[in-house]
């Protein structure tokens, strides 16, 4: 072939190249190769790979938090730490050790560099391109994080106290009591999140019936089934039917351990978290949701501990400038614990966006714990806290004679506000999240000034009826933060009888 037929041939060359590189350059193409040939190394199969890009290209769920919960998914388990994988809703980032974390980490990393160098075609600036390796980053810094923990079996042994009480009967319990002794005042949180849901199952309704609660999974959400009798269905149609009532997501506290951050020497709280539904709380934690149907077909009596559904609950105590700590009346409407004084700010998690109310959690997609404390604390009070604001101090769980089985996450937060003027903001409060459970008082117990002053406190935080168990537990963790307070100092003051010298202030809340 002559020179001038390879010149005449170079047009149609050049166009089928340009051809094959724009094909190439398409999103969806080179997402797909440049995400295998990253995720290769990690052991994810080439075929999961292409099905996430196809979700991702056509608008699925494109967080950090969906990207690990499909790592979840797809990711070979080595039996080295917690079962994890589809149906289970152990979380990816608490059942790796930090090898394998750091490893997906890395993967994540070069697949966010190769793919923001595109093409000659300029794919990168494709928003889909765009977003794709931002969340890249995103998801290998929770990765880089999650091992910078030690990862799975590297837990450390957590500090634990039992309590039993039984003037109110209550049992409690507490992990990881501040020691001030020590120096150990407060925890860092990291969180692991699966988007797995626990919900009961439904039979049809009888004929005339109220509705079961509408479901709230998307199609592509993996749930649970919590096996329901006939009775406890009813009780929950019932339930349902309000219009004081729905059917919102709560946090399940799957798994936890305590940690030391590599990165910064400090402990940390990491909690496994996944999801459950408010009606399969009712059903798990509450012994009255169907008592009277309870137990009426054979082999049907439920064990009501809070094993299934793993409630997480969220509680802090206000200390205020004037050396308060704050305690709420919840009144007689509220869902719980009516007519009892609890920690000033209480409440849960928001795992999926309502009208008016977005989830808590940042860009990630993660539940961020200390956001949803800010967020109730004006919600309930009025009051507007920055996140840095507030301490974490363990974790406790309780047993009463309503409600079984529940975790709390224990934390104080400290306003430049006097009881007073906390009290005088309630006014703020949003009446249709927060201020309807309110009573009409707070009370406002002053902090001792010597150690010796604290036993009288603590006796009243574990002895009066009037204050609910999570004002109890994180009333401890507060004490705890302040002045040294031992296991079997409170082992003693559960069994002893009330000191009742100790009297907190009552202030009324004004309308």
């Amino acid at each position: 072939m002559h020179v001038a037929d390879l010149v005449s041939l170079a047009p149609s060359a050049l166009a089928i190249y340009a051809g094959y590189s724009a094909w190439r350059a398409q999103p969806r193409w080179l997402m797909g190769r440049r995400r295998h040939h990253a995720m290769k190394h990690v052991g994810i199969p080439k075929k999961a790979t292409r099905l996430r890009v196809r979700q991702i290209i056509a608008g699925g769920p494109r967080t950090a938090a969906d990207e690990l919960n499909w790592l979840a998914t797809t990711y070979p388990a080595n039996g080295a730490g917690p079962d994890f994988g589809r149906g289970n809703p152990m979380p990816l980032t608490f059942a790796l050790p930090a090898q394998a974390l750091n490893r997906l980490s890395e993967a994540y990393a070069a697949y966010a560099a190769d793919i923001r160098r595109g093409s000659f075609l300029g794919t990168t600036s494709v928003p889909v391109v765009e977003h794709d390796a931002a969340m890249a980053l995103q998801t290998s810094a929770l990765l880089s994080e999650a091992a910078s923990g030690g990862g799975s079996g590297a837990g450390m042994e957590s500090r634990h106290v039992r309590l039993e009480l039984h003037h109110p009967n209550r049992a409690l319990d507490i992990w990881q009591l501040p020691d001030a002794k020590r120096g150990t005042l407060a925890y860092d949180v990291y969180v692991s999140y699966r988007r797995h849901r626990l919900r009961p199952e439904f039979l049809e309704p009888p004929s005339g019936g109220p509705p079961a609660p509408a479901p709230m999974e998307a199609p592509d959400l993996e749930t649970e089934l919590l096996r329901t009798t006939p009775g406890e269905e009813c009780a929950l149609r019932n339930k349902f039917s309000s219009q004081h009532s729905f059917d919102g997501v709560l946090p399940r506290l799957v798994d936890w351990r305590t940690e030391r951050d590599d990165s910064n020497g400090r402990l940390r709280l990491h909690l496994a978290m996944a999801e459950t539904t408010y009606a399969a709380v009712l059903i798990d934690h509450y012994p009255e949701t169907a008592s009277g149907s309870r137990g009426t077909e054979p082999g049907a009596r439920r064990t009501v501990n809070g094993d299934q559904a793993r409630l997480l609950t969220l509680s802090t105590v206000l200390v205020s400038s004037d050396r308060m700590m704050l305690f709420a009346g919840r009144s007689r409407n509220a869902g719980s614990h009516q007519e009892q004084f609890g920690p000033a700010v209480n409440g849960n998690l928001e795992l999926r966006a309502r009208n008016g109310i977005a989830p808590d959690s940042g860009p990630s997609g993660v539940p961020d714990p200390i956001l949803a404390l800010a967020r109730e604390a004006g919600e309930e009070l009025g009051l507007a806290l920055d996140p840095r604001r507030f301490q974490v101090l363990g974790i406790g769980k309780f047993s009463v004679a309503k409600e079984n089985g529940t975790h709390v996450l224990l934390s104080v937060a400290h306003p430049d506000l006097t009881a007073e003027d906390i009290v005088a903001g309630v006014r703020n409060a949003d009446p249709m999240e927060g201020r309807w459970e309110l009573g009409g008082e707070v009370l406002a117990a002053p902090l001792p000034h010597d150690a010796h002053g604290a036993e009288q406190l603590l006796s009243w935080l574990l002895h009066d009826p009037e204050l609910t168990p999570h004002a109890t537990l994180s009333g401890i963790a507060v004490v705890a933060r302040y002045f040294p307070v031992a296991h079997d100092q409170l082992i003693r003051l559960a069994s002893a009888p009330w000191d009742r010298t100790y009297a907190p202030r009552r202030i009324q809340i004004k309308f």
